[in-house]
């Protein structure tokens, strides 16, 4: 008996302090306080900022010659008015001009066949109706007609596509407005459809504003902007987005968007440079990098951190959309809320943090 309590008592003893140390290791734990990256959540920052472009045509045209050759007149230049069917360049029409000569002269000698062969085809049958000629004889008459009659009409089609061909070497405005580029001079080879020049109809006028791919995606056709010459801010234009482009460019990773212009000033021509509030607004969509977005059992959550307390708890949310490494968040986030932004597949609800090196 006195040994069992002796056994006994020195398990307790040992126990003890093993009990004491797994309590301590727990309670440590319990108060590790986590570094962890974060954020204040708000509009993407490329919104509320000012972005330069050019007032252009709503509609405007490239002019090329249908035919390859040399240049040899160019009658207008940039800012020059012109109206619809004018002749503003030309080409060195020479060999055309011959070769449509020389199809009038094959025409002239169809047409000669033909008079021939008719007037022998007609005498061969009256002959032929006397029974002084057999009719084998008239068949091979009346054969050399129908090939006269191919003839002429080979060789008017053949003048037609020569005086088309000439009339190509013209090159005429598709409507009443002004140059706005030139891009050959006379002298210059040209090949079929190169461009020579862009003709622009100044009625109705886009501002063109390449913006950075995530603004594009927070703003939608239909927005209204203001927009101001660059040279004189105090004249503005109130525009309409009425064009983005689908893609970005893959070297600026910018978007072109068009910006209808209503009623500006006269001092908007084309060509002036432009600046374009685009305004954030109450609506636009809050960014965050992905890098804090959690994705669990198909849905998505985000860190929120609690300052005052420093916890963090687990709030889910509904994405718009990706651009690259943001994501722009539809509901479940206000602006103003801190989320952590790195780490967030091993927090846990309510553990203790802290903000490493302040917000970001």
């Amino acid at each position: 008996m006195i040994r069992r309590l002796a056994v006994a008592g020195f398990l307790v003893v040992t126990l003890l302090p093993l009990i004491g140390c797994q309590r301590n290791e727990e309670s440590a734990a319990e108060a590790t306080i986590r570094p962890v990256l974060s954020m204040v959540v708000a509009p993407p920052s490329e919104l509320g900022t000012r972005l330069a472009g050019l007032v252009a045509s709503q509609v405007q045209a490239d002019l090329g010659f249908r035919l390859g050759g040399r240049l040899g007149s160019r009658n207008v230049d940039v800012g020059d008015s012109v109206t619809a069917g004018q002749v503003v360049a030309a080409i060195d029409a020479t060999s055309l001009e011959l070769v449509a000569r020389a199809a009038k002269a094959d025409l002239a000698s169809a047409e000669a066949q033909l008079e021939n062969a008719q007037g022998i085809e007609e005498r061969q049958r009256e002959l032929l109706a006397g029974g002084t000629i057999p009719e084998t004889s008239f068949e091979l008459v009346d054969l050399r007609y129908r090939q006269a009659q191919a003839t002429l009409t080979r060789a008017q089609s053949n003048l037609r596509k020569a005086e088309d061909q000439l009339g190509y070497t013209q090159l005429r405005a598709e409507f009443d407005g002004v140059v706005t580029a030139v891009f050959m001079d006379p002298g210059n080879d040209l090949m079929p459809g190169q461009k020579v020049l862009t003709i622009a109809k100044p009625g109705l006028r886009d501002a063109i504003i390449d913006v950075p791919d995530l603004a594009a995606s927070a703003i939608a056709v239909g927005n209204e902007f203001t927009v101001s010459l660059q040279l004189d801010p105090f004249i503005t234009a109130r525009g309409v987005l009425r064009e983005v482009a689908p893609e970005a460019d893959p070297a600026t990773r910018t978007r072109r968007i068009k910006v209808g212009l209503i009623d500006p000033p006269t001092s908007f021509r084309i060509g002036a440079t432009v600046s374009v509030a685009i305004s954030a607004g109450d609506s636009s969509p809050i960014a965050i990098p992905l890098s804090a977005v959690r994705e669990a059992d198909h849905r998505t959550f985000v860190w929120v951190i609690d300052t005052a307390a420093g916890t963090v708890s687990q709030r889910e949310i509904t994405l718009d959309h990706r651009v690259g490494n943001v994501a722009l968040v539809a509901s479940g986030l206000e602006q103003g809320t801190h989320v952590a932004v790195a780490g967030v597949n091993t927090l846990v609800q309510g553990q203790k943090v802290s903000i490493a090196g302040g917000s970001q």
